[in-house]
């Protein structure tokens, strides 16, 4: 009995048609797999700059200028003919005016002052109750 052609043929096709899938499934493989390694790359020349600006950084902790600042900031040092200035802070300076008496806005004589505490206002006026 001699094989009919039609099996051969779709024997090999089926044969051609598996072989292709497992090309298929390896160059996929193979892009995922290159792609994966570009994206590690760039994740190492990211943490090589950062380990760079890490070094860096620690270089500046280390010198004297660093030190002298931190210093200064920290511990309230100054140099032996240095004068200090301080300048308040715009918020530091709202909440020490918010935490003053309110003063009246209205210029009042210092006699009649005296006048409001001793017969309008009473001893009330200066904080000041006698019982």
């Amino acid at each position: 009995m001699q094989p009919k052609p039609k099996l051969i043929i779709g024997s090999t096709a089926i044969v051609v048609v598996l072989i292709l899938m497992s090309l298929g499934q390896e160059v996929n493989r193979r892009w995922q797999v290159q792609r994966e390694v570009a994206q590690l790359d760039q994740e190492v020349q990211a943490l090589q700059k950062n380990v760079l600006e890490l070094n860096h950084l620690n270089q500046y902790f280390r010198t004297d200028d660093y030190q002298e600042r931190l210093a200064r900031e920290k511990l309230n040092y100054r140099a032996p003919d240095e004068h200090v200035v301080l300048i308040p802070d715009e918020s530091a300076a709202q909440e020490s005016k918010a935490t003053l008496p309110k003063e009246s806005k209205e210029q009042v004589a210092n006699p009649m002052r005296w006048w409001r505490i001793f017969f309008v206002d009473g001893p009330a006026a200066t904080g000041n109750q006698t019982t």
